[in-house]
């Protein structure tokens, strides 16, 4: 059995395909499927069950899977053994791309500047990774939206700040001066993603509640920076959930006075229970305050 083959069956447990496994694991989809064989050779009972076309796993497979991971931790400790106190000096905080732009600097002002020998380590990823991240112990705090029915004995959540997103336009778009989603109707939009709640579920969820089309997205981009600066020379129109991400753009565009107001949605600090937290009550407290709107 090779430690392999039990990062590819968490890679299609946490995906959900072979073909996206493949993608995260940086190998060929044959790859996948030659592994799990070789793997399943080992096990009696079935690891996956076919469903149409996709794969699913069996409780067996996530039992599997789940004592994979410690062992996979454990190895990858092994190096760190002597680093102790280099690591007590490193936060590491996995975020979206829009909490990365609100908190980063807080982070940085409240954890660096106060001893210059700490270091901080921030990642961006859809909240779904994020948190798989910080189950096995790549990150010490994930900033991130909830996931919809996302409740684990391991990790503690605590909210930050709710956010308001407001759809953008450059300021001489045909339609800056719409007021309501149907006359938005057939327009292209950008988005960042993916994500599992965010931006661009409460577009389609604003639209999916009045039995309008789902709005086209045209272009997904890797961050707030990219999308905004499409927007300020495009007609591509985009949902901005904090004021904070529009920096150089502010001048540029301008947010559509709509009639609906799309789906609010909270900002969540989540830390593992087992581990004493790495942010403090002064750190948290300023990460509260970033989120809330500026009068």
């Amino acid at each position: 059995m090779y430690l392999r083959h039990l990062e590819y069956l968490r890679s299609i447990i946490e995906h959900g395909s072979f073909a996206r496994a493949a993608l995260a694991c940086g190998v060929s989809q044959p790859a996948i499927s030659q592994g799990m064989k070789s793997l399943q050779a080992h096990f009696a009972a079935p690891l996956l069950v076919r469903q149409g076309r996709r794969y699913l796993p069996t409780d067996l497979a996530r039992a599997v899977s789940a004592e994979a991971a410690s062992v996979g931790e454990r190895i990858d400790a092994l190096p760190r053994l002597g680093t102790g106190a280099a690591e007590r000096h490193q936060l590491r905080v996995g975020l979206t791309s829009s909490a990365a732009m609100v908190c980063g600097p807080v982070l940085y002002r409240g954890w660096c500047v106060p001893q210059g020998r700490r270091s901080l380590a921030m990642a961006t990823a859809d909240e779904g990774s994020l948190l798989a991240g910080l189950l096995q112990g790549r990150f010490d705090a994930v900033i991130a939206p909830r996931p919809r029915k996302f409740d684990h004995a391991d990790v503690s959540a605590r909210r930050l700040y709710d956010l308001q997103p407001l759809v953008y336009a450059r300021r001489r778009h045909p339609l800056v001066q719409a007021r309501s989603l149907g006359q938005l109707q057939g327009a292209a939009w950008a988005c960042v993603g993916p994500s599992v709640s965010g931006p661009v579920d409460v577009l389609t969820e604003a639209h999916r509640v009045r039995r309008m089309p789902a709005p086209r997205m045209a272009v997904r981009c890797p961050d707030f920076a990219s999308l905004l600066n499409l927007v300020a020379t495009s007609d591509l129109l985009a949902v901005v959930p904090h004021p904070a991400l529009l920096g150089g753009a502010a001048p540029q565009v301008a947010a559509l006075r709509l009639a609906e107001a799309l789906p609010l949605y909270a900002m969540w600090l989540f830390e593992l229970r087992h581990h004493a937290p790495r942010i403090g009550p002064q750190l948290l407290a300023d990460l509260v305050a970033a989120g809330e709107p500026v009068p």
